[in-house]
């Protein structure tokens, strides 16, 4: 037989541990709703900073626009640095000053110098923090 005090004590609990779970869900964004991925680009810069922190990475770069002039970017590839350490890799592997390029870069949608990123090369084509450190790919 059910006791409906204790299904009343059930419900509250329910309840709230549903919206507990919901919460995080609904504070983690969208990235078609922040960046616009119709439109793809490359970038080539400077590393000035590098943000090793949770939930994704950021990477700051000093870019030499068309006209000659530099732009501050700021692009994330949308990684946890986490995963990254379990697969080898640490922040010292992309030393602050390096040249890099972004591949498949799209641009936020409030058109600021901010973009996601689909991979990250050093200015000559060696591939950082992507698959499992030291592996190669044939």
């Amino acid at each position: 037989m059910l006791n409906p005090a204790g299904n009343m004590l059930k419900t509250p609990f329910m309840l709230a541990a549903f919206l507990l779970v919901q919460i995080p869900a609904q504070a983690h964004h969208s990235i078609t709703g922040e960046f616009d991925t119709a439109v793809t680009f490359e970038l080539r810069g400077t590393l000035t900073k590098l943000d090793w922190a949770n939930p994704h990475l950021w990477y700051y770069l000093d870019v030499v626009n068309d006209a000659g002039v530099v732009e501050q970017w700021q692009c994330t590839t949308g990684q946890n640095p986490n995963r990254l350490i379990r697969a080898g890799w640490k922040k010292e592997d992309l030393p602050i000053g390096s040249v890099i390029r972004t591949l498949r870069s799209n641009p936020a949608r409030d058109e600021s110098n901010t973009c996601i990123v689909g991979g990250i090369t050093f200015d000559d084509g060696t591939p950082v923090f992507s698959g499992n450190k030291g592996e190669t790919t044939q």
